[in-house]
């Protein structure tokens, strides 16, 4: 069994020297209460960009903007993931964490990035390759989707918006990922109702039974300016069952637990990959 836990919290803007003692804090305390894989939400170092929706304010007072993004993103082999690797493999933990990155070779050039840290380093880092809205403004997408050897399985990561492109979790699957995670940072207008309480459940539930690998999604809590974070973190089972769910947005980590053994058990019960017809899927989608 793998013990999950996910971090939903406030990440302060532009502060990933607060942000980063938080999280640093976070994994001393659920290493303590017997996690083996601690996950953090999207942009869990700078906050989320400004302007949050397209022709809003620009909440942050700062000269220029970009220019503090850039500032507050972590250099891939500075101190800040040092740092958080160092933790990991004092405590033996293996963390997934949304960050925004610098480039380590093109200055200027920033990622929204997920980042694989085992007890032994930095094992492996996703860059946000479907990006939503006004992160197109500051993020360069990525062109890959790779997977990683982590917790004696194999691991991939998306995150947020990459969860309604289907194909992103099937090619995470088909190359052997039987553990996903999923960072967020999404958010609606503060004090509005929250149009569908389960929705993070329902993406979650269909990329895992569709794929048949558990899926651990991890949103953030709190404000930033007139938008509210939804929370709402969640894991789900192969087979679909619902491993934990917060229901809420204030801050709170879910701990679940992860059987590997049901990957297998449910994918033989389906045949939903045995049963596959790629070429028919190819063809059909070459015609279109």
């Amino acid at each position: 069994m793998i013990a999950a836990h996910l971090v939903q919290f406030d990440a302060a803007p532009l502060d990933p020297a607060r942000n980063f003692v938080r999280m640093g804090e976070y994994v001393r305390t659920e290493a303590a209460a017997g996690a083996v894989l601690i996950v953090f939400p999207e942009l869990s170092n700078t906050g989320y960009v400004e302007p949050l929706v397209p022709g809003g304010p620009f909440v942050t007072k700062v000269p220029h903007y970009g220019e503090a993004l850039c500032a507050a993103c972590a250099d891939p082999a500075g101190e800040e993931i040092a740092t958080l690797a160092a933790l990991a493999a004092e405590l033996g933990v293996t963390l997934v964490a949304g960050l925004g990155l610098r480039d380590a070779r093109l200055a200027g050039v920033l990622h929204n990035a997920s980042v694989l840290i085992t007890p032994d380093g930095v094992a492996g880092i996703y860059v946000k390759t479907h990006q939503w809205q006004n992160e197109k403004l500051y993020f360069t997408p990525g062109d890959a989707l790779p997977v990683f050897p982590a917790l004696r399985t194999t691991l991939g990561m998306q995150i947020c918006y990459d969860i309604r492109f289907p194909e992103v979790t099937r090619a995470l699957a088909a190359q052997g990922a039987e553990i996903i995670t999923s960072v967020w940072a999404s958010f609606g207008a503060d004090g509005a109702p929250v149009v569908d309480e389960d929705l993070f459940l329902h993406r979650a539930y269909t990329r895992a039974v569709e794929n048949g690998v558990h899926f651990l999604s991890c949103n953030r809590a709190g404000t930033h300016g007139d938008q509210r974070f939804f929370g709402r973190s969640c894991a789900v089972a192969p087979d679909g069952r619902v491993l934990g769910r917060l229901d809420h947005d204030r801050e709170e980590v879910l701990r679940v637990s992860l059987d590997l053994a049901e990957v297998a058990r449910y994918r033989s019960f389906t045949g939903i990959w045995a049963d596959r017809r790629p070429a028919l899927y190819a063809r059909t989608l070459d015609e279109t």
